[in-house]
């Protein structure tokens, strides 16, 4: 059997911040908030499975188990490497800060956490947190102990069709109004450092991670940017398609392309690697140059197109946008 591009169930995760409105895209039954839908995932603690196919019904781990040249590539981890989720904030997020690879691995037995955010619609004069302002470790923590952590809180406004790039180390937050589509290195590991005072029916708070938080925070500098380029440019455009680049970092590659009415040929964004096509708006096809049928792409859509298939193309008789991401 010959590998061929695989779409995915998205996983709903309920979050006490989520909200409703991505429901109808995902056609999403269960009540309550919802605040991620994990659409492409191999982590063991929901992993993808495929929808279209001969393989549907297998897993994503499934899939890199059995044909790791075409599903897998070349990764930087023993499994699919990157996260995709959409995330629907109608609450703030705790503020939180994640680990580098070092750390994750000596201390959680996982991997770090960079991410970038690809901002889908956000309120008007929307913000998240960014950044600090703690000189030290023991002003974090006397911060923390007399309550006083967001009197030390950077903010950096947003708009729709933003990029905002998050490295490891970074204190954050998403704050309500605010729907994106996350990609990040494959991780679940987040320590939480301050969550609005919040308390359940029973009046506990939500568990922080003081202590972990405070050991992976970079104190008086942002955190590094190495091998980072976060420079948005137009890589091709003609009078049907925009292709432009969002961020280049160790861990991905994020570029947006913008077809309208028309049919637009794509070659892999790196030899050897699986690209992961997500569909930010509107409607289109995805014709693999193999033997295959056509897949049919809307808003909300996840597609892995395997190492296999050298090139692809992309078509619409409106306008479809996608972001496309490779390691």
């Amino acid at each position: 059997m010959f590998a061929y591009p695989v779409k995915f169930a998205p996983i709903a995760q309920a979050r006490i911040w989520g909200g409703k409105k991505l429901k109808e895209w995902f056609s999403e039954k269960q009540e309550g908030p919802i605040g991620e839908y994990w659409v492409l995932s191999g982590h063991p603690k929901a992993t993808s499975v495929v929808v279209n196919g001969p393989f549907a019904g297998n897993t994503l781990v499934q899939l890199t188990g059995e044909f790791p040249e075409a599903y897998l590539g070349k990764s930087p981890q023993d499994r699919f490497p990157l996260l995709i989720k959409f995330l629907e904030a109608t609450d703030d997020l705790s503020v939180q800060i994640h680990p580098n690879d070092e750390y994750a691995r000596q201390n959680e037995g996982d991997f770090g956490k960079t991410e970038a955010w690809y901002i889908l619609d956000a309120k008007e004069d929307a913000r998240i947190i960014y950044g600090h302002t703690f000189p030290s470790r023991d002003e974090y923590v006397l911060a923390v102990k007399e309550k006083r952590v967001p009197e030390f809180l950077r903010y950096k406004p947003i708009e729709k069709d933003q990029l905002i790039f998050v490295p490891s180390r970074t204190l954050h937050a998403l704050l309500a109004g605010t729907i994106l589509i996350e990609i990040q290195q494959t991780s679940d590991v987040t320590y939480r450092v301050y969550d609005w005072d919040r308390v359940d029916d029973q009046g506990r708070g939500r568990e922080l991670h003081i202590e972990k938080a405070a050991d992976v925070m970079i104190y008086g500098e942002p955190a590094g940017t190495d091998g980072v380029d976060t420079n948005r440019r137009t890589l091709f455009e003609n009078g049907h398609v925009v292709h432009q680049h969002l961020v280049t970092c160790p861990y991905f590659v994020i570029e947006k392309l913008t077809i309208k009415v028309s049919a637009h040929q794509i070659n892999l964004g790196k030899q050897g690697n699986p690209d992961i096509i997500i569909i930010a708006n509107g409607e289109g096809v995805l014709d693999p140059v193999v033997d295959f049928e056509p897949i049919e792409l809307k808003y909300g859509d996840t597609v892995l197109v395997p190492s296999t298939i050298s090139e692809y193309q992309i078509r619409t008789t409106s306008k479809i946008e996608l972001l496309r991401t490779y390691y």
